[in-house]
């Protein structure tokens, strides 16, 4: 039929509970009994999760992957129908979204309905439309437009501008999901491929200290449909040791102090076990896609494991010096990978820095001092791309969070005066000091 509606890639989901918080990448709102899924979803990375409340709870969901068209062979559904059509259901003992088990007749016959139902679901308007929904609703509204009406209530937590998941997520790649995650739950370039995670996963040197959580507690939660969370395998980011075995005296003090070395250890360590070691594009994109996937994880999830991995991976970069040459155009994604990430840190619940305790902003702001000193350092002719993307960073910073980066604008010296009309001489200690880190 001519207004038939054409087919895109949709996510159904079915028996959620009405009041349930449900999120799509950079989306996230509370159901209602009509919401029936999400529909026109683009290619390239997607993250579903879900949470019984809207604030502090417990969340867990899944990455995936849509393949552009004629980028991947035909997954399992397409060749009923030729749309992509992801099947999830709410299980009430796990709390959470899994797929319809299509191993079995009861799963095959569940299936065969909501395939069978999804124009009915469509024409009702069950179906969040992803490109004209959920990038373009104003902040503080509740469906109210006629797409959409009745499939969301109370505020929406985030509303994004549109394009932005992309910039945020364009590094995640399926390569990147496995390693950190582990193997897929399905078959590779199918639709039946998945990646899950909760907010109580963790890499085993963060285990102990995630906060409110003991490792049993996290034991309990985790999983879905009867996997057992796994161990977020991140990068071996270890700002301790930043030399090589062996180094002394000034060698290894210069390490500790531009730890470059410590960066391309780390790149060719990332390397896919199927590329040769002079391949280090593939080695920059992998740490890329993991400063992103863990942003996202503490965006969506409030992970704390992911957090303490992002903190690490810029401690790591931004006090790099040699390196800018020699990678400038990996520099260059970082600084436009941190800028987006910048103009999303209150969509954190709490806030960003809040989240992070008493440090706030500190050490991000410490870390971009010290870069700004290596780029005032720099010859003028040279990483004329850099500069211009850390002059960007900094315009943000300076707008967003009052940040002076530049040393002269750093008071260290100075007269207080005291209640009693009393004058005192104060200087900061240290401010120029770089020890090396033991």
């Amino acid at each position: 039929m001519s207004g038939s509606p054409q087919p895109t890639p949709t996510l159904v989901i079915s028996d959620l509970p009405p009041k349930t918080l449900v999120g799509i990448d950079l989306f996230s709102f509370t159901s209602t009994p009509n919401f029936h899924g999400v529909k026109d979803l683009p290619a390239g990375a997607h993250f579903l999760y879900t949470g019984t409340t809207e604030s502090f709870s417990l969340r867990s969901g899944e990455w995936f992957y849509i393949e552009g068209q004629g980028n991947g062979p035909s997954n399992q559904v397409s060749r009923a129908g030729g749309i992509d059509i992801r099947l999830r259901k709410w299980d009430t003992a796990l709390e959470t979204l899994v797929p319809v088990d299509e191993s079995n007749d009861a799963g095959r016959q569940e299936a065969m309905g909501l395939r069978a139902n999804l124009g009915a679901i469509w024409a009702s308007g069950g179906l969040l439309a992803y490109t004209s929904r959920l990038n373009t609703i104003p902040e503080n509204t509740t469906g109210a437009s006629e797409e959409g009406r009745g499939l969301m209530s109370g505020k929406d937590e985030r509303s994004p501008a549109r394009g932005d998941w992309a910039k945020l997520s364009d590094h995640i790649t399926p390569s990147v999901l496995s390693r950190i995650l582990g193997p897929s739950n399905g078959t590779l370039g199918s639709s039946t491929q998945r990646w899950t995670i909760s907010s109580g996963g963790s890499a085993w040197r963060d285990t102990d200290h995630i906060p409110g959580l003991s490792t049993k507690d996290i034991a309990d939660a985790a999983g879905t449909a009867g996997e057992q969370e796994k161990d977020l395998q991140f990068l071996p980011v270890n700002l301790k040791k930043t030399w090589r075995e062996g180094a002394i005296g000034r060698e290894r003090t210069e390490a500790a102090q531009d730890r470059s070395w410590a960066l391309g250890e780390l790149i060719a360590h990332a390397l896919p076990a199927n590329q040769p070691r002079d391949a280090e594009t593939a080695g920059e994109e992998q740490v890329l896609g993991e400063l992103q996937f863990t942003f996202l994880m503490v965006l969506t999830l409030m992970n704390y494991s992911c957090m303490e991995q992002w903190k690490r991976l810029l401690g790591l970069i931004f006090t790099c010096q040699c390196a800018i040459k020699e990678r400038e155009q990996f520099f260059v994604k970082v600084l436009q990978t941190l800028r987006i990430q910048l103009r999303h840190c209150d969509d954190v619940e709490g806030g960003l820095f809040e989240m992070d305790g008493e440090d706030g902003g500190t050490l991000l702001k410490n870390l971009l001092a010290k870069l700004k000193r290596t780029v005032d350092d720099m010859a003028d002719a040279s990483c004329v791309e850099f500069k211009k993307e850390f002059a960007l960073l900094e315009q943000f910073v300076k707008a967003e969070y009052n940040w002076e980066l530049s040393r002269a604008s750093i008071v260290r010296r100075g007269l207080l005066e005291l209640e009693d009309g009393e004058q005192v001489e104060l200087e900061v200690k240290g401010a120029e000091e770089e020890d090396e880190t033991k």
